[in-house]
């Protein structure tokens, strides 16, 4: 039989949207959440350590730890945010090649997982998430 489990993880990260209309242009943080999903067959080896499980949650929530943790407690910056060059060199401020939306930090967190994590879902408020697949 085939099921998926999903383990979360928070953290506690800043960021900046250069280009957005409304607030999000701000330097402002949030408490953010990551989901990361595994599909697969119901394991009915007997006595094997895996009966009756997809895969051991431990192992894909610390592999989802390792990833989130140099984004704790830091600021992320677009390489190309004009306010870079300020807050280069502030403890935590951190450049990346991509803008901090949800859906690209979904997107950066799903590509340091291993090929069997199929989908991660990253809340950025406790109402809105964005969700990326492959």
């Amino acid at each position: 039989m085939s099921a998926s489990i999903t383990v979360t993880v928070e953290w506690c990260m800043g960021h900046r949207l250069p280009n957005h209309n409304g607030a999000c242009k701000n330097l402002h943080g949030h408490q953010y959440k990551a989901e990361a999903t595994v599909p697969g067959d119901i394991s009915t080896v007997r006595g094997s350590a895996h009966e009756g499980m997809v895969m051991d949650f431990g192992l894909v929530k610390s592999v989802l730890k390792e990833v989130v943790k140099d984004l704790d407690h830091t600021f992320l910056l677009s390489v190309d945010d004009p306010h870079l060059p300020q807050l280069r060199g502030l403890p935590g401020v951190h450049s990346v090649l991509f803008v901090p939306t949800a859906e690209n930090i979904a997107q950066f967190i799903l590509e340091q997982l291993p090929e069997g994590v199929t989908s991660v879902r990253v809340w950025e408020t406790p109402t809105s998430y964005a969700e990326v697949w492959r």
